[in-house]
């Protein structure tokens, strides 16, 4: 505590932006209340280790744009928000499994998933209020983008959307993937 201490006097006359020896300007940190730093810890998908490598990356690479849309694009954070849920969160919450077994694969997947490869919904599954999402090997093959609708659509279910043909009151899936499409589709 007396070295903090120290160190704090050393550089009480510096301030984020002041021009010190040499020319080099300080970083400017950011302080709580408190005067403690806080560093946002980045959101990142918990995924099983025995997914396959092929489909934990692009796992990976549809979650970081997820997350990118969900934080920047107000539309796309709204879908959590009007189910009373705060989208990152819901996002972080996540558990990503592979689809454990041959006969699993083709009740969840479809006899021909890669047929169907652009139709995301045939690819990962959960249930509502669920944190598991089940993903089938072809999830390899999709693009980043409909990745990042996938995790962003079954996100929507742990938030608490509901999803026919098990609730008949609400959108099919096809629905529920184009309405992220549209409110997280980038401005251009």
């Amino acid at each position: 505590m007396a070295s903090v201490a120290l160190f704090l006097l050393a550089v009480s006359g510096l301030w984020a932006g002041d021009v010190i020896e040499g020319g080099a300007r300080c970083a400017s940190v950011s302080v709580a209340a408190d005067r403690t730093p806080r560093l946002e810890a980045p959101v990142t998908p918990w995924i099983h280790k025995s997914m396959p490598a092929p489909v934990k990356e692009k796992l990976k690479a549809g979650f970081e744009l997820a997350v990118e849309r969900v934080g920047e694009i107000e539309a796309c954070g709204g879908l959590f928000t009007r189910l009373g849920a705060n989208g990152l969160e819901t996002l972080k919450a996540s558990l990503y499994f592979p689809v454990d077994s041959y006969l699993r694969e083709i009740e969840i997947c479809g006899r021909n998933p890669a047929a169907n490869s652009r139709i995301a919904e045939n690819l990962t599954y959960t249930q509502t209020g669920a944190r598991s999402v089940w993903v089938c090997r072809n999830f390899a093959y999709i693009s980043t983008e409909d990745a990042a609708v996938a995790v962003i659509h079954e996100a929507l279910h742990l938030a608490g959307l509901g999803e026919q043909p098990i609730d008949r009151l609400v959108m099919m899936s096809t629905e529920i993937s184009g309405m992220v499409e549209v409110a997280c589709a980038p401005d251009l």
